[in-house]
């Protein structure tokens, strides 16, 4: 109430004589808020350590917590939390071309596979199809190796599941160039735009994702076995999917985007 009456241009000590509590009392529960709110940011930026403070208000805001990013920065600056500047690479403008994009859900899949290890050292590697539009990631494929026909398969259970998108953006491996692939492809009437060899940033939105997937969970995690491999990375899509917030969705997660607009409404 002091602060409402002090952000109508009424002085805080006036406000605080008018509700009867003194001056000590006011700037101590405000302190106490900010305490409170310091801890949990450390406790976001701790669970999530890439996440910067950005995405942090996004959690807080969800969390229930009234706050600006400009409020989050001090804090976070004064916690000493800020991350170092990263020294970023720039391509020529003739030899970059924006990927095809989307409008709307289920327009454009992007696809592609990343490997890590189990304690074991026995390799898994990993299909992830992401819807462009909402950033949505499809259920994965987790096995120790990936052949055409395994990808066939789980294309068309995706499709049985989500409808087939009108194009698929992908690079030019072998499990994606294999007949059993194409057959699923063409029998869905789907367009293919497939990215050079060695052009890895032209398939960004997957790229971007599996850079995620690489810094919050296979770097940080240990696969007892495959089985201990597909709970844990199911269970991060899972949470990438309905809480992390997205920056390029304006902070909201991806299946709130992805359920906006109702998939068949554009066929």
């Amino acid at each position: 109430m002091v602060k409402e009456l002090n952000r109508l241009g009424v002085p805080v000590t006036v406000a605080c004589k008018r509700l009867g509590i003194s001056r000590s009392t006011y700037y101590y529960r405000g302190k106490d808020r900010e305490e409170h709110l310091k801890n949990a940011i450390m406790e976001i930026a701790y669970k999530y350590p890439s996440f910067g403070y950005r995405r942090i208000t996004a959690v807080l805001r969800h969390q229930g917590f009234r706050v600006n990013h400009k409020r989050v920065y001090r804090l976070y600056r004064e916690l000493n939390l800020q991350k170092s500047a990263k020294r970023r690479g720039y391509k020529k403008k003739s030899d970059y071309r924006e990927p095809p994009s989307a409008e709307y859900p289920n327009q454009v899949w992007s696809l592609d596979i990343i490997e890590d290890k189990t304690e074991s050292g026995r390799r898994i590697r990993i299909l992830n199809v992401i819807d462009v539009y909402s950033r949505y990631a499809f259920p994965p494929l987790v096995d120790t190796s990936i052949t055409g026909e395994k990808a066939a398969e789980h294309l068309e259970r995706l499709i049985s599941t989500y409808g087939p998108p009108k194009l698929i953006l992908r690079d030019d491996g072998s499990e994606f160039r294999s007949g059993d692939f194409g057959r699923i492809v063409k029998k869905y009437r789907i367009e293919e735009a497939v990215i050079p060899p060695g052009k890895p940033f032209k398939n960004g939105y997957v790229e971007s994702f599996h850079s995620r997937l690489r810094e919050e969970l296979l770097s940080a995690e240990i696969f007892e076995d495959l089985e201990d491999a597909r709970r844990k990375i199911s269970a991060w899509v899972e949470w990438y999917n309905t809480e992390r917030p997205h920056s390029s969705l304006g902070y909201r997660a991806p299946l709130e985007v992805f359920n906006e607009k109702k998939m068949g409404v554009y066929y």
